[in-house]
């Protein structure tokens, strides 16, 4: 509040003395013993842990997106015992910053930093994650635990880094150069071997991917043990990822998973046209799903591998350009077709309005009938025909794929999914 400065003393006296009465009612708003000021929506004690793998050109984006989860931090009346612990690895070494409600830092700059990692270490890596779920679980302890894996991402499809960067690289979670540099030519962390550290460590109440091509039916029955709920996208997301202004509340209140959802969905579709799909998957239902779907696939596998899917909803636009598909390194690029669009486009009315029903237990989307993409030739977005969207992408391991480099099909069928619901 600005004060005039031609107002009666008395008056004076009055707007600062209920200045101050508010900015001590702000500042102690998550440090009562009683908490009437409380955001009862909130969860008491949450810790959510940010694992931000920067060491590409995502560093550009790293520290704005940080400003605004301290923001976020305060735009409601959060508990003492919520609080976010921020693993950063930008263009520097790897370090852990933590903040609360009562945190006066502005920018990561500000931030109180509580631990550094020298030498360098490779944060694409499940083990890194796993030692920062540690650190994080021994030292600042709550009833709940979430988990935000901000970074590049491109699903299900493993990574083959070698070093070797003549060789096409496939990449499931982030990537870490090792250089210290802007490069996009890293480590990449496999999905299989973060479920695993993830369940060793006790998982969390849920997972949020700012990050492409994270919200696919592979990678959901990867992580069905480590987590209850992702959120995540099936597309490419904008650069800027999620708005955490709003999306840092969101992450603490007792209905988390729809307010997430929300906060992301009103950024793209409503603050800005971009569009955005983006959804939750209920992964307690992803081994009944799966039992289910090894039913499907088993009576329509020849028509799956064989049929035409040129107008089905398919989110991976690298390999498209003007209508028809190309290669790169001798490469066919992996369909991410959205499983609705697959299951429309082969099974008969009756058992795909069966399927529809299973696929509604298993995930909620929301979308403005469009959405965004880099690539190729530039940014724009594609309409969405709803009844081609559910909100999750699956992979159709055709014979087209053996002849890709590396090898697309071959690698997916060691994936979990693939081996219990895919006969090969």
């Amino acid at each position: 509040m600005k004060i005039v400065n031609n107002q009666q003393s008395f008056v004076m006296r009055f707007f600062i003395v209920a200045a101050m009465f508010i900015v001590a009612a702000v500042f102690s708003s998550c440090s009562h013993d009683d908490g009437p000021n409380y955001n009862t929506d909130f969860v008491p004690s949450r810790t959510v842990m940010v694992y931000m793998v920067a060491e590409s050109n995502m560093a550009d984006y790293l520290n704005s997106d940080i400003k605004e989860m301290l923001n976020g931090l305060r735009q409601e009346e959060f508990y003492p015992n919520d609080r976010i612990v921020f693993y950063v690895d930008d263009l520097g070494l790897p370090r852990i910053y933590v903040a609360d409600c009562n945190t006066k830092a502005i920018s990561l700059a500000s931030m109180e930093l509580v631990k550094t990692y020298d030498p360098d270490l490779n944060s694409a890596s499940a083990e890194q994650l796993g030692e920062f779920f540690r650190f994080v679980k021994k030292n600042y302890k709550a009833d709940s635990y979430g988990l935000v894996m901000w970074s590049h991402g491109s699903g299900w499809v493993s990574s083959t880094y070698s070093g070797d960067y003549a060789a096409p690289m496939r990449k499931s979670f982030g990537i870490d150069n090792g250089k210290n540099s802007t490069s996009l030519e890293g480590h990449q962390m496999n999905i299989d071997d973060m479920a695993r550290v993830l369940e060793d460590e006790g998982g969390v109440d849920f997972i949020f991917f700012d990050a492409c091509f994270m919200q696919c039916v592979e990678l959901a029955y990867e992580l069905r043990n480590a987590t209850p709920y992702i959120i995540a996208s099936p597309a490419e997301i904008p650069g800027a990822g999620a708005n955490y202004e709003t999306m840092v509340p969101a992450m603490f209140r007792k209905d988390y998973v729809d307010q997430m959802l929300n906060a992301y969905y009103e950024r793209y579709c409503v603050d800005y046209t971009t569009g955005i799909v983006i959804s939750s998957v209920n992964t307690a239902a992803m081994e009944g799903f799966a039992a289910y779907m090894k039913q499907v696939i088993a009576k329509y596998r020849d028509s799956l591998l064989e049929a035409d899917y040129t107008d089905v909803l398919d989110y991976y636009r690298y390999g498209r350009r003007d209508g028809y598909s190309y290669t790169l390194w001798g490469k066919e690029y992996p369909d991410y077709y959205d499983m609705r669009g697959v299951m429309k486009n082969v099974l008969s009315e009756e058992d795909y309005a069966e399927w529809l029903e299973e696929a509604q237990k298993v995930v909620t989307y929301l979308t403005a009938g469009f959405w965004y993409s880099g690539y190729p030739g530039g940014f724009r977005t594609y309409p969405i025909d709803e009844e081609q969207c559910c909100g999750m992408s699956m992979f159709v391991p055709m014979e087209k794929y053996d002849s890709s480099i590396p090898n697309f099909r071959e690698d997916y069928y060691s994936s979990s999914w693939a081996q219990d619901v895919w006969e090969n």
